[in-house]
């Protein structure tokens, strides 16, 4: 099969020729989507997308006569589909690198499928976000205080009753992309609304990954 090619490195070859076999197995693998729970009304779904292709039927005429305008609504609608899928709670293979928007639950999922590094959550936090200028102020004056955050939020944020049956997790998630939601006593709402926007899944590990670090006592 291999004539003139010394056993030494038939055997290599044969071994690289195996971790390409397994490599690409594993690339089919993550190519097929993991099961999941959907986060929207199936019916709602069906309607929805049903509404999506109706906005197609005429593209291939429309193609002819205006393809800009035909282009641009097959554009429009491929997002509108993206969008769709990702709201009822698919998490596509570059979840990481996508803006997280402002969907919790949904973004929950998708770190569960991520790691957080507590380290590199550190150095946005204190870096490029800089969190750090309104929460670690001397005494919490602007915002809370970023020691303690994770005692925090369990012994006295989830206490209250307007946050009945949140996790750590969620209240935090939902702090950082919709801080609207639910706004400290004491405190004002000075947190940036954009932040889904500007983070994407893995920025969010890994701030999440730092705050619940921060499991100290609270100066609060």
């Amino acid at each position: 099969m291999f004539p003139n090619t010394h056993p030494f490195r038939l055997m290599l070859l044969l071994v690289g020729l195996c971790s390409l076999l397994l490599a690409g197995a594993a690339v089919a693998q993550n190519d097929t989507p993991a099961p999941l729970t959907l986060l929207c009304d199936p019916v709602a779904l069906r309607d929805q997308q049903a509404q999506y292709a109706a906005l197609l039927t005429d593209f291939d005429a429309a193609s002819q006569s205006d393809p800009a305008a035909a282009l641009k609504t097959l554009f429009e609608v491929g997002a509108a589909y993206q969008t769709l899928a990702l709201d009822c709670g698919y998490i596509p293979p570059d979840a990481a690198i996508r803006t997280v928007g402002t969907e919790v639950e949904r973004i929950l999922n998708t770190l569960d499928t991520l790691y957080g590094d507590p380290l590199n959550g550190q150095v946005l936090y204190s870096g490029a976000l800089a969190c750090s200028g309104c929460h670690m102020v001397s005494g919490g004056v602007v915002a809370p205080h970023t020691e303690g955050t994770f005692t925090r939020t369990e012994e006295t944020r989830l206490s209250d009753p307007l946050l009945k049956d949140y996790t750590p997790e969620q209240y935090i998630v939902e702090s950082i992309v919709n801080p609207a939601q639910y706004v400290a006593p004491n405190y004002q709402p000075v947190m940036p609304t954009d932040f889904g926007e500007r983070l994407t899944a893995q920025d969010l590990a890994d701030l999440l990954a730092f705050l619940l670090s921060q499991d100290g006592p609270s100066p609060e």
